[in-house]
């Protein structure tokens, strides 16, 4: 019996090296991964068991097509087809699979044949992870673990509605409760992080302390919380590939491959038994790959299905628009969604007072002609839907300023409908902004409290217009939410603008710059 046992464990492997590759936020371009696929397809034939192909979530919002398949029950989504193609090994849920509604991301994760990560995402029932928090991969008779965790602050772009019963923990207090765990229980060869979260705070994320913790935690957590050896992270779409220090002065290697299909993050990792692992990390770019016909061939129904809705007509628009125009003043690419807005919950019984819009990309031109379904997700790319608020004056104002303050990105430079203002553009933020009358002329009041529409990710605290601009808390901001749609807001742009025939040719000129 010694004598057996001593040759099985001489016949145990004793080194190998592995292949780690990520995708990540490719917000549902699948038409343009056809090259990542023939890399991928490649290295698995190459290397086997000895690839483990990850992705890091946000494929379910970006594209028409994606969007025609979140809303096709009777096709498999797309997402879950491309998970399976490979297959990948693992992935990990982000904002934007969120985003896309409980009843669309629990029919995809379910068509997957592919582990869905997530550690902090509670079901409020059970008090358990509602997606499995990690796994361990058994490659080469070594153990490879996978932890997956996402922003909570999914919480603060994405209304109750859409999620409801999860609740969301804070990545960073999850990431060492996890680790920990997973150590004790399962010693892994090799401990990797899978978070969709970008690298570090910028200047609009929450001050330090928030309950939320980090919107962007990756770099706080590899430095900080001792046990991972290898993070890829996402969320932020900038690619990074480097090595930093944990508490324990061990090398911790971090890795993004960026975003829309730009190329992958590879980590290939030297395991020996009883040693450190050894690991160097690449960013490798895919322009120039082949592209994969059996992939091609798996997509092309969706495109064929998504074509026949985009070219729908939709509305006449007697001009060109560019978005770039709202840095200018007053611009028709910006004053049309407010009358959209305005004359909406009007519509549905909700009289607003005040729309808040800004451009949700820049450089984008829309020419004048006959608008297609296309054209709105040019004009409209997120899946937001429209939330009416109660401000004061004070408060408009305050927003307002802020919004001018951060005007890069230009998603977050939103400008004001239903009142009259000028700003100073030389002025410091709080002096820049004076609002001279409601639309109508009559006096705007500093102490009254307005009827504000807007987006739902500026309404649940998206770019801290409310929190950083205002003041408010953002377990607060709920409080001031006088009424929600059920709809996205571009479909609801669509049935406006059908209706409208015509779209207008001027803008509301609410406002100019000094």
């Amino acid at each position: 019996m010694f004598a057996l046992t001593a040759l099985m464990a001489s016949c145990a492997p004793k080194e190998t090296t592995l292949t780690l590759i990520e995708t990540t936020d490719t917000h549902g371009r699948y038409d343009e991964f056809a090259n990542d696929a023939h890399l991928i397809k490649q290295m698995k034939n190459e290397l086997g068991n000895r690839l483990i192909l990850v992705d890091n979530g946000d494929d379910m919002q970006g594209t028409p097509f994606q969007y025609c398949s979140n809303q096709d029950a009777e096709h498999p989504n797309l997402v879950s087809q491309v998970l399976n193609f490979f297959p990948y090994d693992v992935a990990c849920v982000g904002n934007h699979d969120i985003e896309a509604g409980r009843k669309v991301f629990d029919r995809v994760y379910g068509e997957t044949k592919v582990p869905v990560l997530a550690a902090n995402v509670i079901d409020e029932t059970t008090g358990e992870p509602y997606f499995t928090p990690y796994i361990v991969l058994e490659r080469e008779g070594f153990k490879v673990a996978v932890l997956g965790l996402l922003t909570p602050y999914v919480v603060t772009w994405v209304p109750d509605r859409l999620r409801p019963g999860l609740r969301f923990e804070q990545l960073e207090a999850a990431a060492e409760k996890w680790v920990n765990l997973i150590t004790d229980k399962e010693h892994p060869d090799l401990m990797v992080g899978l978070f969709h979260s970008g690298w570090e705070p910028q200047a609009q994320n929450l001050p330090e302390g928030h309950p939320l913790g980090r919107e962007n935690a990756t770099k706080w957590v590899a430095e900080n919380i001792a046990g991972f050896d290898l993070i890829f992270y996402g969320h932020d779409h900038r690619a990074r590939a480097e090595k930093v220090t944990n508490p324990n002065g061990e090398p911790v290697y971090v890795l993004n491959s960026g975003n829309r299909a730009q190329g992958i993050a590879k980590a290939e990792v030297k395991l020996k038994k009883g040693e450190k692992p050894q690991i160097s990390v690449e960013l490798v770019p895919t322009d120039g790959e082949e592209k994969d016909e059996a992939f091609l061939a798996m997509v092309q129904p969706y495109l064929d299905r998504s074509e026949a809705f985009q070219q729908r007509e939709v509305a006449e628009l007697p001009v060109s628009i560019s978005s770039d125009e709202a840095f200018n003043g007053p611009c028709l690419w910006v004053d049309e969604i407010h009358r959209c807005q305005l004359e909406t919950v009007e519509a549905e019984g909700i009289h607003a007072d005040i729309s808040m819009a800004a451009p949700l990309s820049g450089g984008k031109t829309i020419e004048a002609g006959m608008l297609k379904v296309k054209d709105f997700f040019t004009w409209y790319p997120f899946e937001n839907s429209l939330a009416v608020m109660a401000l004061t004056g004070k408060e408009v104002k305050d927003f307002l300023e802020y919004a001018y303050e951060m005007k890069s990105p230009i998603y977050n430079f939103d400008c004001a409908a239903g009142i009259r203002y000028e700003v100073t553009d030389k002025n410091p933020m709080g002096e820049r902004i004076n609002i001279l009358s409601m639309a109508d002329s009559t006096p705007f009041d500093m102490e009254k409290t307005y009827n504000v529409v807007m987006n739902s990710y500026r309404s649940m605290g998206g770019g801290n217009h409310l929190i950083n601009g205002i003041g408010w808390a953002q377990e607060d901001i709920k409080n001031h939410v006088v009424w929600q749609s059920e709809r996205d807001l571009r479909s609801l742009f669509i049935d406006w603008a059908t209706k409208k025939g015509v779209l207008d040719k001027e803008p509301l000129n609410c406002w100019k710059i000094k």
